[in-house]
C-alpha cells in the first residue's frame, strides 16, 4: 500500500510539472547544441480526441532534443496504440502506468526523435488518431559565467566568491535541462560538494540549466582566471517521474582541493575548427584575490646561550659532543622571527632565521620554494582538514615581502621583495622568444603608474642551467635528465606536441605540476610521472603528432658561484578589461654564468580583434657566448594575426622567422634557422559542413645538431648542443578539404600538395608530390572512438616521407 501509494504521488507530480511546463517555452539541448520548444501562446489545450485520450506531453514544438517523454492520458479500459513516425515505439522504452479513478495515465521516457519534424500519435481502439508534431532542429547554445558577489576578496585563505552561470540559447532564454559543467581556477579552491572526484577541477550539475559554486581565496594575492566547460553530450538523463527536478542546495565540502587545469598553450599550427569539432561549449570570468590587509603579528624566538660549544641540546646534531668542540666556550645568539601586518596601505611578511636557511629541508638540504617535510610533522592531527601553507620561501635566512593592491583597476599588486620567486611578468601570452619561465632567488619589483607596469629582478645565486628534450617511450617513467644534483624546486616540466618530420613547428605546450603530474628524484635526475606518456598520436585532422618531454632546471655546477642574473619588462596597457586585454612591452635580461654571458631583449605587442581574434607581434636579440661557436649574436622575429573574417569564416596568418644564432633557452622550443610563413582559412557553409584551407611554406638555413651515437656520449652532456651540418631545404604545403557532419560521425576528405627541395643534398629529396586523405571519425563512446584514414599518392613518384598507407 505505501508503494503505491508513492508511485501515484510520483506519477500525479509528473503529470502536474508536464502541465505546467506546456504552457510556457520548454528548452532543451543535444550535441553542441540547445533547443528551443516553443508552445502555443494561447489557451489551446492539449491534443483530445472525443474518446477521451489526450497527449499531455509534449506539445507542438521546435526542439533539439534528439529524445522526449512522451505522456498520455485515456479512459481506462480502452486499449490503445502509440506510434512515433508512424512506427511502435520501441517495446525497450521504458514506460510507467498509473491509474486515477477512471482516468489511464502512462508515460514512455526517452522516446527517440529523428531530425526534423516527428509525428507522435495515439489512437484507441476503434477511435480516430490524436498526435502531435515535434520538429527537431539543433540550435547553439552559450554558457554565461560571471560572479554575483563582489569580485574582489581578501586573499586570507577563508574569503569565498560567488558565481554563478547558466546554459542559454541563442534567443537568452535559460535551458530547461541538467548538464555537468566542469570549473577550474587559476588559483583558490572550490568549497562545492565535487560530482566527479576523478576527473580535474570541480564537476557540478546544472539544474535547469543554472548552476552556483563558491571559490575560496588563496593567500597570495592576484588576479584568478575561472574556466566554466559543459559538455552537453554528458548532461544528466531525467529518472522516472521526472520533468523538471528541483534546485539543489550546495553542499560544502571542507576537504580536498581543486586541480587547476591544464595549462595548454597554442604558438601555432592548429587548425581552425569552427563549431565542428566538439560538444564543449565554454565560458570564462575574472575575479581577484586582494591584499589581506590583516593586524600585525610578531611571533618567534630569541635565545641567547653561553657556554660549552659542543653541548648545545637544541643545536645542531653533527655539532653536539663534536671533540673539536666540546672544551671550546661560545656565546651563540639564535634568532627565529615570523611577522606578518598593515603598515599604512602595505602589507608586510618577513622572515628572519639567523641559524640555517629557511628553506631547509630535514635532511639538511636546501631546495626553491620549500615543501611539506616529515620532521615538520611532529604533532600530526588527522582528519581534521588542515592544511600547511609556507609564506616565506627563501634559500638563504632571510625573506620581506611588501605588497599591496595597486589602486589601478585591473592592475593586480605591486610588491617589493626578497626570497624565491618565479617569473610570469616575462612570460606574456604576447612573448614568444622573449620569454623567461624561471625559478629564482633574490630581489624582484613590481609597480603599476597608470598603464605602465615596470617589473626588475635580480638573482644571485644562479647554478648552472640545462635543457633538456626526451622523447617518451609510452610508459610513466623513469625518465633520467643530463645532469644530476637537480636543484630542488629550480624544474619547470612540460609536454611539447609538434608535427611528425615538422621540427619547430610546437602545436601545444601543456605545462605540469610537480605532485599531481609527476615526482623527480633531484639527486638521481630520475623523472617519473603519474601517467604514461604517448610519443605519437593523431590530431582530429589526420596529422600525425609527436610528443616530447621538455625540462630545463639548475644543477649544481663546479664553477665558483659568482653567478647573477639581471631583468626588466616594461609594459604599457591600453586595456585592461577582461578578454579585451591589450598592450606594449619591452623585456631586456642579463645572466652572468661566469666564464660565459648571455644577453636578451625584445619588444612585443598584443592587440585584441573583437572576441575572437588578436595580433601579436614580436622582435627578440640574444647575445650569446656559446662553448662550440664563440660570442654569436642572432635576432627572432613573430607575427600572428586570428580573426572572423565573415559570420562564419575564421581566419589566421602568421610569420616566424629565428636566425640559425639566436638563442633562449627558458621559453618555447624553436628552431633556429627557420622562416615559416603561412595562412588558414575555415568556412561554416552549412549545418555541419566546413571547407578549410592552409597555406605553409618553410624555409630551413641553420646548422642541425649532430647526432651523438657512442657510449662515452651519454656521460658528457653538454648545456648546448654540438652543432652538425648545415641544412638548406624548403618545403612548401598547401590544403583544401572539407568535413561533413553526419550525425555523431565526422567525415573528411582533403587533397594535401608537398613542393620539396633540398638545396644541399638535391638527389635525395626534391619532389612534387599529391595526395588525397579521407578520413572517418565515429565516437563509439565517452572515451572510445573508432577512426579510419586512407592517404593515397596521386603524383607519378610517391612521398617518400608519407607514403601511401591505411
Amino acid at each position: 500500500m505505501r508503494h503505491s501509494a508513492i508511485r501515484f504521488a510520483l506519477l500525479s507530480s509528473l503529470v502536474g510539472a508536464a502541465l505546467v511546463a506546456s504552457s510556457g517555452s520548454a528548452v532543451a539541448l543535444t550535441g553542441s547544441h540547445q533547443t528551443i520548444a516553443q508552445a502555443p501562446t494561447d489557451s489551446t489545450p492539449p491534443p483530445q480526441a472525443a474518446s477521451g485520450v489526450r497527449i499531455v506531453s509534449p506539445q507542438a514544438s521546435v526542439t533539439g532534443d534528439r529524445t522526449t517523454n512522451f505522456v498520455v492520458q485515456y479512459p481506462a479500459g480502452t486499449a490503445i496504440s502509440v506510434t512515433v513516425n508512424g512506427q511502435p515505439i520501441d517495446p525497450t522504452v521504458r514506460t510507467q502506468t498509473q491509474p486515477s479513478g477512471d482516468v489511464v495515465t502512462q508515460v514512455w521516457y526517452g522516446v527517440p526523435l529523428k531530425e526534423g519534424e516527428n509525428v507522435l500519435a495515439v489512437q484507441p481502439q476503434g477511435g480516430s488518431v490524436t498526435s502531435v508534431t515535434v520538429t527537431v532542429k539543433e540550435i547553439k547554445a552559450k554558457l554565461e559565467f560571471l560572479p554575483t558577489s563582489d569580485p574582489r576578496v581578501p586573499a586570507d585563505g577563508r574569503s569565498t566568491v560567488r558565481l554563478e552561470g547558466q546554459i542559454v540559447d541563442e534567443s537568452g532564454a535559460v535551458v530547461q535541462q541538467d548538464a555537468l559543467v566542469t570549473l577550474s581556477a587559476s588559483a583558490g579552491r572550490f568549497v562545492d560538494a565535487d560530482q566527479d572526484r576523478d576527473r580535474s577541477g570541480l564537476q557540478i550539475i546544472a539544474r535547469n540549466g543554472r548552476f552556483t559554486a563558491q571559490l575560496q581565496s588563496s593567500l597570495a594575492p592576484q588576479q584568478v582566471r575561472v574556466r566554466a566547460a559543459a559538455d552537453l553530450s554528458e548532461r544528466r538523463d531525467l529518472k522516472d517521474g521526472q520533468i523538471q527536478p528541483p534546485d539543489d542546495t550546495i553542499q560544502v565540502e571542507t576537504n580536498g582541493r581543486s586541480r587547476p587545469a591544464d595549462r595548454v598553450q597554442t604558438p601555432l599550427g592548429i587548425p581552425i575548427t569552427g563549431h565542428l569539432s566538439t560538444t564543449q561549449i565554454e565560458a570564462y570570468t575574472q575575479v581577484e584575490f586582494i591584499t589581506n590587509l590583516r593586524a600585525p603579528i610578531v611571533s618567534g624566538v630569541i635565545n641567547l646561550r653561553l657556554g660549552n660549544a659542543g653541548t648545545d641540546y637544541y643545536g645542531s646534531f653533527r655539532d653536539f659532543l663534536d671533540p673539536d668542540l666540546i672544551n671550546a666556550t661560545r656565546f651563540d645568539v639564535t634568532t627565529a622571527i615570523f611577522t606578518t601586518g598593515r603598515i599604512g596601505d602595505w602589507l608586510l611578511t618577513g622572515a628572519l632565521n639567523n641559524q640555517r636557511p629557511l628553506n631547509q629541508q630535514c635532511d639538511g638540504t636546501t631546495r626553491l620554494f620549500r615543501d611539506p617535510q616529515f620532521c615538520d610533522q611532529a604533532y600530526p592531527v588527522y582528519g581534521d582538514s588542515s592544511t600547511t601553507d609556507y609564506l616565506t620561501p627563501s634559500i638563504d635566512s632571510l625573506y620581506l615581502r611588501f605588497e599591496r593592491t595597486s589602486p589601478v583597476a585591473g592592475a593586480g599588486s605591486d610588491f617589493f621583495m626578497w626570497g624565491d620567486y618565479s617569473t610570469p611578468e616575462f612570460a606574456a601570452p604576447s612573448q614568444f622568444f622573449t620569454a623567461t619561465s624561471r625559478q629564482l632567488h633574490g630581489f624582484k619589483g613590481n609597480f603599476n603608474v597608470g598603464n605602465l607596469r615596470l617589473t626588475a629582478l635580480f638573482a644571485n645565486n644562479i647554478q648552472g642551467f640545462q635543457r633538456d628534450a626526451i622523447a617518451p617511450n609510452g610508459t610513466s617513467g623513469y625518465y633520467f635528465l643530463s645532469q644530476r644534483l637537480v636543484v630542488g624546486g629550480s624544474e619547470n616540466v612540460v609536454v611539447e606536441t609538434e608535427e611528425i618530420n615538422r621540427p619547430g613547428t610546437v602545436i601545444e605546450r601543456k605545462q605540469l605540476v610537480r605532485g599531481p603530474d609527476y615526482e623527480l628524484d633531484y639527486d638521481r635526475g630520475a623523472l617519473l610521472f603519474r601517467r604514461p606518456i604517448q610519443q605519437t598520436e593523431f590530431d582530429l585532422f589526420g596529422r600525425t603528432l609527436v610528443r616530447r618531454i621538455i625540462v630545463t632546471y639548475q644543477f649544481d655546477g663546479n664553477g665558483d658561484g659568482d653567478t647573477r642574473l639581471y631583468a626588466g619588462r616594461l609594459q604599457y596597457n591600453f586595456s585592461r578589461a577582461f578578454g579585451l586585454e591589450s598592450w606594449a612591452g619591452v623585456s631586456y635580461l642579463n645572466e652572468d654564468q661566469g666564464d660565459r654571458t648571455f644577453e636578451l631583449y625584445g619588444v612585443d605587442t598584443l592587440i585584441p580583434l573583437g572576441k575572437q581574434g588578436r595580433i601579436i607581434a614580436e622582435y627578440a636579440r640574444s647575445n650569446n657566448d656559446s662553448i662550440f661557436l664563440g660570442n654569436v649574436q642572432g635576432s627572432a622575429y613573430r607575427f600572428e594575426a586570428t580573426g572572423a573574417v565573415f559570420a562564419g569564416v575564421l581566419a589566421r596568418a602568421y610569420y616566424r622567422s629565428v636566425e640559425e644564432n639566436f638563442a633562449n633557452n627558458a621559453t618555447f622550443s624553436f628552431t633556429p634557422g627557420q622562416t615559416r610563413y603561412g595562412g588558414e582559412l575555415a568556412a561554416n557553409l552549412a549545418a555541419g559542413t566546413q571547407l578549410q584551407f592552409q597555406y605553409d611554406h618553410e624555409e630551413n638555413f641553420g646548422i642541425a645538431s649532430a647526432i651523438r651515437t657512442t657510449f662515452p656520449d651519454l656521460f658528457n652532456p653538454e648545456p648546448e648542443p654540438i652543432p652538425g651540418s648545415r641544412v638548406n631545404n624548403s618545403l612548401t604545403t598547401i590544403r583544401a578539404g572539407v568535413q561533413q557532419k553526419l550525425g555523431a560521425a565526422t567525415l573528411g576528405v582533403e587533397w594535401v600538395n608537398r613542393n620539396r627541395e633540398d638545396r644541399a643534398t638535391p638527389e635525395r629529396l626534391g619532389d612534387d608530390s599529391n595526395q588525397i586523405v579521407s578520413r572517418l571519425s565515429v565516437p563509439l563512446t565517452d572515451t572510445l572512438t573508432f577512426r579510419a584514414q586512407n592517404e593515397q599518392n596521386i603524383s607519378s613518384k610517391s612521398d617518400p616521407l608519407y607514403p601511401d598507407r591505411t
